[in-house]
C-alpha cells in the first residue's frame, strides 16, 4: 500500500531525528499535526533505515581505516627494526589507534 508523503515531511522528520527526537516524541508531533498514521509511520521507518545506512557506512570506513592504520604500524615497526631504531612508538602508538578505529567502526556498524 503506497501513500502520498506531504512534501516537506520527510525532511522535516529527518531534522528532527538529527536534533536528538525520540522516535514516540516525533510520532507523537506528526499525529498532533492531524498527519495520517500510516504516512507518519512510513517516514519514520524510511528516515530510521536511512539513518541505519548511514551509520553502517561510517562503521565501514572507521574499520577500513583501523585495518590500514594496523598494516602501516605493522611496516613502520618491521623497517625501523631492520634498520635498528626504537620501536615503540609505532609498534605501540599505531597499534593502539588502529585497534580503536577498529572496534568503533564495528560498534556503529553492527548498530
Amino acid at each position: 500500500m503506497t501513500h502520498h508523503i506531504p512534501d516537506g515531511l520527510f525532511h522535516e522528520v529527518w531534522q528532527l531525528y538529527e536534533g536528538g527526537h525520540s522516535s514516540d516524541e516525533i510520532l507523537a508531533r506528526l499525529l498532533k499535526r492531524q498527519v495520517n498514521l500510516d504516512i507518519a509511520e512510513a517516514v519514520l521507518s524510511k528516515v530510521k533505515t536511512m539513518q541505519d545506512a548511514r551509520k553502517r557506512r561510517r562503521g565501514l570506513r572507521s574499520v577500513i581505516a583501523g585495518g590500514v592504520t594496523l598494516v602501516l604500524a605493522f611496516l613502520i615497526t618491521f623497517l625501523l627494526h631492520v634498520a635498528g631504531v626504537d620501536t615503540n612508538i609505532p609498534l605501540y602508538g599505531l597499534t593502539t589507534i588502529g585497534i580503536g578505529l577498529l572496534f568503533t567502526g564495528m560498534v556503529f556498524y553492527m548498530g
